[in-house]
Parts: C-alpha cells; sequence; structure tokens
C-alpha cells in the first residue's frame, strides 16, 4: 500500500469517529470523493454503490453488531457517514 493511500485509510478511521454534525458530515464526504478519486475506493458504478447501500441498509442490525458498535436509537450523522463508507465495499 502505498503512502497516499495509507494516510487515506488512517484519515477515514479517525474522521468516521468525529462525524457529529452536518459539517462534519460535509467534510466526510469530501474526503470520501478525494479517496474515490485517487484510486483508493474500489471503482464502480453508481448504480452498484447504492445497491451496496441498499444491502447494508437492509442489514443494518446485523452489519453493527459485525463492526462492534452499537446501533443508535435514531439515524445520526455519524451513522450516515459510516454507511456512506462502508457502501464501497458492499457493492
Amino acid at each position: 500500500m502505498e503512502e497516499d493511500e495509507k494516510n487515506y485509510n488512517e484519515k477515514m478511521d479517525r474522521q468516521v469517529n468525529e462525524v457529529n454534525s452536518r459539517e462534519d458530515l460535509f467534510e466526510f464526504v469530501r474526503l470520501l470523493a478525494h479517496g474515490y478519486q485517487q484510486g483508493f475506493e474500489e471503482e464502480q458504478s453508481v448504480a452498484d454503490y447504492l445497491d451496496g447501500y441498499a444491502a447494508l441498509v437492509e442489514a443494518l442490525d446485523s452489519w453493527y453488531r459485525n463492526q462492534s458498535l452499537e446501533m443508535p436509537e435514531h439515524p445520526n450523522w455519524n451513522m450516515m457517514a459510516r454507511l456512506l463508507a462502508a457502501a464501497f465495499s458492499h457493492s
């Protein structure tokens, strides 16, 4: 893994845990888009990405459990960030 990709992955890991507001989500999505443009995320069609996102939503309880995370009682900014990032690997 190249240094740029390693830095990106480390920043993603840190930043996803810090998303608690609309502004945080905005910054996170910008980082995710940058990573995709740089080839750090799997290249895929929008349809494939949305299928991955839909699969995550369908299996949300078990996905949170598998990630050793507590599922929020109500959807929140952090949940949105986690789903946006995870959809790349679920398409």
